[in-house]
Formats: structure tokens, C-alpha cells, sequence
């Protein structure tokens, strides 16, 4: 196992990202205290380097960077949707997420940005414009 990153879930246990080696496929497990996979999420075609966040109830945002979208799994590691396609983040790989639950927002770090999403709306057919709240880069926060 190679990995990537790790976050506390709700229930005390560990959601990790990681390369498992002997499948050759990028993964998200639930991993308890002592080191027991409970469960695994390994969509055939999840990319490399996911950054991942999650909410009270257990809800995992996966930033699937290989292939530019955020996924939400559920508490039991199943793909409930993709959240973010790549048109939404207007072909940027999306480097780290930060879920600020209060508001309901996802923060999506690129290289020299962040994109802030309204993941609370409910997903029908709503367009980019429905969710995305803004675009912070570097340059507009030069002093």
C-alpha cells in the first residue's frame, strides 16, 4: 500500500487514499485503529492522487484527480455521485479539498487558486453556475 492521504471519519476510524501495489489500482479504504481494511472503494477508473475530505454523517468528497472531477461515496464507501465533473473545474487538477460544513462548501485547491462550490444544493440538472460560488488565484491576493 502507497499512501496518499488520511482523514479521521465521524465513527473514529481512518479513510485513506492510497496505490495498492498488488492490484496495481489507486483505492479509498476505511481502515480501523488497528490496521483493519473494513471496507474499499476502487472504481475501475479512479485516477491517481486523491485528496480526500469528510463530513459528520461520514460522507467521503474524493478528489479524483486523474481524472479532474470530485466523487461523493457515501459512509459506506458506495459512489453515491460524481459532485464536481471536470467542465466544473474548468480542466484544473484539483490538488487538496477542505468541506467547511457550516456553510455547506467545498474548497477545491489548485496550483495558484481555489474554487469554492455550494455542495448543499440539491443535484437535478443544475448547471456550473448553480454550485460554483467563486475563483480565488494568487494574483488576487497580493498585498
Amino acid at each position: 500500500m502507497e499512501p496518499w492521504h488520511a482523514v479521521e471519519s465521524p465513527t473514529a476510524t481512518f479513510i485513506i487514499s492510497h496505490r495498492n501495489t498488488q492490484l496495481d489500482q489507486d483505492q479509498v479504504s476505511e481502515v480501523n485503529i488497528e490496521g483493519q481494511v473494513l471496507r474499499q472503494f476502487s472504481g475501475s477508473s479512479l485516477g491517481w492522487r486523491q485528496h480526500i475530505a469528510v463530513d459528520r454523517q461520514g460522507n467521503i468528497f474524493v478528489a479524483d484527480s486523474g481524472n479532474r472531477r470530485i466523487l461523493l461515496l457515501d459512509a459506506q464507501l458506495a459512489l453515491r455521485r460524481v459532485i464536481i465533473d471536470d467542465h466544473q473545474l474548468n480542466v484544473r487538477h484539483q490538488l487538496r479539498l477542505c468541506y467547511l460544513e457550516q456553510f455547506g462548501q467545498l474548497l477545491v485547491a489548485f496550483r495558484r487558486s481555489v474554487a469554492v462550490f455550494d455542495v448543499t444544493r440539491p443535484q437535478t440538472n443544475c448547471s456550473t453556475s448553480d454550485i460554483f460560488v467563486g475563483l480565488f488565484s494568487a494574483s488576487n491576493c497580493r498585498a
